[in-house]
């Protein structure tokens, strides 16, 4: 069954609940559109299947457009997200400039924008599309990735789209830009705990699903549960692992989906592949596959985000809602979600992330402490809920309608 706002009040709580329903009341009948390149894979298709739902729910007419492309565009366009995130190398040549901008101008071609009052597009594959529209509503741009030391060049070419819009949403105030003159607002990203992969698994399933790929669930298990990115470092993890198992008994799981956006994520795994060789215990996995998500996060005695850079890194919270510690790097919105020594540790380099790897192992009753503090710290801060409330009350912003207040 697809939840009602009513399934959310026993998590949220009731105040929360009658919040959403009151400030959302302006915006009945409104029409907003989100625009984004993928469906599935990757953390802002999962906030969006929720968030479009209930934005439904609150009666307020919200739509999802897929901004399509092929292999040779996402390969452009995942060079742009990595110099926005800080890649030096990254740059836009003459012929990837055509390419970006006709795809773009062919996906305006099948989409319309007439009847919305709002356009949310999001992150940089369908940036340029408002340049092809006669705008009749605001439009913000929402960028789920890290910007603080964008590369030049790539901020360069981006920027005269960006100055287009009428508002901005970033992650965190750290990557607000100076030089952007519009509004600048915060939205950190959700988890949806309703959701197959963030609602309570029985153990009988856990078993069955680990045990079909030769994880063994009566020795301790480090995950880490990310895209084969170079920005993710699963290179790193596996040298952690190396380090940890040294000093305790313990498996290794890399498991990450291959977004149709992100064309880099097979050279990635190969590279991990290689690494690997022929060690046991290690246990590489690219399906899509949300139960199997959910159990790993539920019986993983710890999960490693060992991220280079990080827009904000859901997987986090995933972990922490059920109750599992997470051992991560400082970077981007992870330090939001990890407090240091409270539900997780925060790391420098491998040798830290080994030794809490093996203090968690050790540790069951400070493994169990930090798991519950952390599941706190999710409800009261990044449950889809909240990321709903802070939509409505941007949107409330920026909707004009004729006879309402």
């Amino acid at each position: 069954m697809i939840p009602t706002l009513k399934d959310y009040e026993k998590i949220a709580g009731k105040e929360v609940i009658e919040r959403l329903k009151t400030s959302s009341g302006r915006l009945a009948g409104c029409h907003i559109s989100h625009v984004n390149s993928t469906s599935q894979g990757g953390g802002v298709a999962e906030i969006l299947n929720t968030l479009v739902i209930l934005m439904n729910r609150l009666k307020i007419d919200t739509s999802w457009r897929i901004f399509k492309g092929s292999y040779h565009l996402f390969n452009i366009t995942k060079k742009m997200h990595n110099g926005l995130q800080g890649d030096p190398k990254a740059k836009m040549t003459s012929f990837r400039k055509r390419v970006y901008l006709e795809e773009t101008e062919r996906n305006c071609i099948m989409n319309h924008f007439k009847t919305e009052d709002l356009v949310v597009v999001h992150d940089p594959q369908p940036l340029a599309m408002i340049m092809h529209y006669e705008k009749r509503q605001p439009w913000l741009w929402r960028c789920h990735i890290d910007i603080t030391n964008a590369n030049p060049s790539i901020w360069g070419f981006i920027q005269p789209y960006v100055n287009r819009y009428d508002g901005v949403i970033v992650s965190m105030d750290q990557y607000k830009k100076p030089d952007v003159t519009q509004p600048q607002h915060i939205i950190m990203p959700s988890i949806d705990p309703l959701s197959i992969k963030n609602a309570p698994i029985r153990e009988d399933k856990r078993k069955q699903v680990l045990g079909k790929r030769g994880i063994d669930q009566d020795r301790p298990i480090i995950t880490q549960i990310s895209r084969f990115d170079p920005w993710k470092d699963p290179l790193g993890v596996v040298k952690i692992w190396e380090k940890a198992r040294k000093e305790v008994d313990c498996q290794l799981v890399l498991m990450g989906d291959m977004a149709s956006d992100d064309p880099e994520g097979p050279a990635i795994y190969q590279k991990v592949r290689d690494k690997i060789g022929d060690k046991k215990d290690v246990h590489l996995i690219t399906e899509r596959n949300d139960v199997l998500v959910n159990a790993l996060q539920t019986d993983s005695s710890v999960i490693i985000q060992n991220s280079i850079r990080e827009g904000f890194g859901l997987t986090v919270s995933e972990a922490l809602w059920k109750g599992t510690p997470v051992i991560a790097t400082a970077v981007g919105g992870i330090p939001s979600q990890v407090i240091h020594g409270k539900n997780g540790f925060l790391i420098n380099n491998i040798n830290e992330g080994a030794k809490h790897c093996t203090e968690m192992i050790n540790n069951t009753r400070l493994r169990q402490e930090m798991g519950a503090q952390g599941r706190e710290h999710v409800r009261k801060n990044f449950l889809i809920t909240r990321h709903l409330q802070d939509y409505i009350d941007i949107a409330n912003k920026y909707i004009t309608r004729t006879g309402q207040p």
